[in-house]
């Protein structure tokens, strides 16, 4: 039915067969729930987050694995080696289909499942990877865009306080991830000369740089808790007491309400993040020097988050055609 059906009516059409056939065959298929976790599932799990930390992986990184594996394991029902591709298939449908999650959270999702299979297999506990057999989530190459300049502007200036704008000036200059950020101490700043080291994926370090308005507001709030042993203190705290370490929920909340407040849709961490990449690339840094700059390992992750200006494309074609 290819030639008569656009991809998202055939991705449909095929979660739909999925989940309304599945466990049909010519002969009766047994279909008896058998409880996740036992026989050794819950074991294999846990040699999986333990290779994940021993790589050093951020602490969240192995939660989000677990959650996946057990979010399968109890909605099909099965052990693990008794687990197919068309089991995960239709995982997959009913998931697209009756829970409306989206394909690129599904394609996540998958790739969770699909990189503690590749471990069972490698330690020899299984033989194959079903995963390989739901076949890729073709996904629409869109550019998720940054934040404009007027949008820049609009969050500024209606920041409620010295920490909320620190806060937003620190995010749009070093670029860093929520998981860096909370993890940050006063004492990780060079104020002099305007750089940090933070400690990226797999605790990979690499040096990120304050710019003079993120320097400014950062002192600034920084005074405002003048304190013994500042140094050993986290870098942003929550603003009531005994004033905690800020969190990543508490970072998203803030930025939530800052974004109803100015008016701009979709301000979250990750769009800072992706908004100076794109800013440094139109100003001129090489794509390659920006790729550093995140701490991406491949530069295709980096043309991912940047957006090219058209006004640039002119300027450019102008100038070298």
């Amino acid at each position: 039915m290819s030639p008569y059906l656009e991809r998202g009516q055939l991705e449909h059409l095929s979660n739909v067969l999925y989940v309304n056939f599945h466990g049909i065959e010519v002969q009766e298929r047994h279909t008896e729930l058998i409880p996740s976790g036992i026989d050794g599932d819950t074991a294999k799990i846990k040699m999986f987050v333990a290779s994940k930390k021993a790589v050093n992986r951020q602490d969240n990184t192995p939660r989000q694995y677990t959650r996946e594996i057990y979010n399968m394991l109890n909605f099909l029902g099965k052990r693990l080696e008794d687990i197919t591709g068309i089991d995960l298939r239709y995982y997959y449908g009913v998931m697209r289909e009756q829970r409306g999650i989206k394909m690129s959270t599904m394609q996540t999702r998958l790739h969770y499942l699909s990189s503690f299979w590749d471990f069972l297999i490698t330690e020899e506990l299984v033989h194959s990877n079903p995963v390989k057999k739901v076949g890729l989530l073709k996904l629409e190459k869109t550019i998720k865009k940054p934040f404009s300049a007027a949008e820049m502007e609009a969050l500024r200036v209606n920041c409620q306080g010295l920490r909320d704008r620190a806060l937003v000036e620190f995010l749009y200059s070093t670029g860093v991830r929520m998981s860096e950020l909370v993890s940050l101490n006063v004492g990780d700043i060079e104020m002099g000369k305007q750089e940090l080291i933070v400690y990226g994926k797999g605790s990979k370090e690499r040096k990120t740089y304050l710019t003079d308005s993120a320097k400014f507001y950062l002192r600034r709030y920084l005074r405002t808790r003048q304190q013994e042993g500042l140094e050993e203190q986290p870098l942003f705290v929550t603003l009531d007491k005994p004033h905690d370490r800020l969190t990543v929920a508490g970072v998203q909340h803030m930025l939530r309400q800052l974004g109803k407040r100015a008016k701009v849709d979709n301000c979250h961490p990750r769009r800072f993040r992706r908004t100076i990449a794109t800013d440094l690339l139109n100003r001129g840094m090489p794509i390659e020097q920006v790729k550093e700059f995140l701490g991406h390992e491949k530069l295709d992750t980096t043309m991912i988050y940047c957006s090219i200006r058209q006004e640039g494309v002119q300027a450019s074609h102008k100038k070298y055609a």
